[in-house]
């Protein structure tokens, strides 16, 4: 008899999205899902719900065998949305979706669960594919790692020093096991938006070893606040706080230069808090970050429009 996976499907005003996600969940052969709708306060949840239940009844496979709405009052952020769904969900394993993103095939959590018993996983990892606006694939998204070779032989404090330089793991595409949460916490409320990224810096500090399943599970739509380049205040207000609480204390890849790498840290995530805030006077306080990343914007565009121009030339 196969454990019970919870798959959250998370949302804030995009009940449409969650049309494509719950449709790729009522796709699943897994034999025993239990589904949790997990608004984040949005108006028109309340009058979305009976046809969210309309659509299972007439999709679902018999395999699904607990529906829970988890329709907050209120707005109050991606992390404790996310932890209220937890704190409902009865699964001995636990997926994450947010609205718009789909499995990528109907035997992703059978292949999750086998993995995970395989290896005696507590938290896995697969791939994901971006999916732009028009329906194009994208493989290689530049926020993930895709060699999971090399993932595969680092040590904890190998996988949490790369860490403390940006997060490399594809968000979307885990899995994890309930007993991580009894015994380790749910996600960390000092974020509002940013779950995952303060949390794997959590567990590797607790010696939590991460596992990474070399397949494309997740499709995910490339029209968020993280997929799209430009960063909202409080986007990067979250990540002021990782790294004041998560990273600038512990991190020691730099010895005696590690206040220099902080302090340049620092200076550029206040550019960006600054961008975000249209700040007038951006290029001026923060000219050398304002140009770096003028000029690595510029190098993109370039490479980007030699690749396109090379594909048609070989078409």
């Amino acid at each position: 008899m196969e454990k019970l996976v919870t798959v959250i499907i998370l949302s804030y005003r995009n009940t449409l999205g969650l049309y494509p996600t719950l449709e790729s969940v009522l796709e699943q052969t897994y034999e025993k899902i239990e589904i949790i709708f997990s608004d984040d306060g949005s108006p028109e949840f309340d009058k979305e719900m009976p046809g969210l239940k309309s659509f299972i009844s007439g999709h679902q496979k018999g395999n699904i065998t607990n529906v829970i709405y988890n329709a907050l009052p209120e707005n109050v952020g991606t992390v404790r949305n996310i932890n209220s769904a937890i704190k409902l969900s009865s699964g001995h394993y636990i997926k994450i979706l947010s609205a718009d993103d789909r499995l990528s095939h109907p035997n992703v959590l059978s292949a999750y669960v086998n993995f995970m018993k395989m290896y005696n996983s507590k938290i896995v990892f697969a791939k994901m594919r971006g999916v732009t606006l028009d329906g194009q694939y994208k493989y290689k998204l530049q926020s993930c790692d895709f060699n999971y070779k090399r993932l595969r032989n680092y040590t904890v404090g190998q996988t949490r020093n790369r860490l403390f330089r940006r997060n490399f793991l594809p968000a979307p595409a885990w899995m994890i096991d309930a007993e991580v949460f009894r015994t380790h916490g749910l996600f960390l409320e000092s974020t509002r938006l940013i779950e995952d990224y303060p949390y794997w810096l959590y567990l590797t500090s607790k010696g939590v070893a991460f596992h990474y399943m070399d397949e494309i599970a997740i499709d995910y739509k490339l029209s968020g606040i993280s997929s799209s380049g430009h960063y909202s205040e409080a986007f990067m207000n979250d990540m002021l706080v990782i790294y004041d609480n998560y990273i600038f204390p512990y991190d020691k890849r730099f010895g005696i230069l590690q206040s220099v790498y902080n302090a340049l840290k620092r200076a550029g995530l206040n550019y960006y808090i600054a961008e975000a805030k249209n700040d007038k006077m951006t290029r001026v306080k923060y000219f050398p970050f304002w140009f770096l990343v003028s000029a690595q914007g510029m190098v993109n565009g370039m490479a980007n429009k030699f690749i396109s121009l090379q594909k048609k030339e070989y078409h």
